[in-house]
């Protein structure tokens, strides 16, 4: 991501992402927080890699945004794994149709799930 006006905020957001996995403590008890920390690096590390490259500052404001929403989700849950992705009712019976139902996958993706399809 060597987008100059972005640089500041994608190295704040890396930051903060290493902070939390730094304090983090798993819901489940002492024994996996040291796991889950892991994943929070691996995972940060694995992302922002990922995207290094990136020069599009439209991207690079997507990515952003979907990565501030991925620690937010994390906090506020105490989970740092994705959050699976639900569909609607309506969504599973109009499967014969194909383009609607690739219309409505891409549509109802959440924000911090757009980096996952890379």
């Amino acid at each position: 991501m060597n987008v100059p006006q972005h640089r500041r905020e994608v190295l704040s957001l890396y930051r903060s992402i290493l902070r939390a996995a730094r304090g983090w403590q798993a819901a489940e008890g002492p024994a996996h927080t040291g796991e889950e920390r892991n994943y929070i690096r691996q995972e940060a590390k694995k992302c922002f890699s990922q995207h290094k490259s990136e020069q599009d500052a439209e991207r690079v404001r997507a990515l952003l945004e979907e990565g501030e929403s991925r620690l937010e989700i994390a906090l506020h849950y105490n989970n740092p794994f994705p959050r699976p992705m639900n569909f609607s009712q309506k969504y599973v019976m109009s499967s014969r149709n194909k383009s609607a139902q690739k219309r409505m996958h891409k549509q109802s993706k959440p924000v911090y799930l757009y980096s996952s399809e890379v």
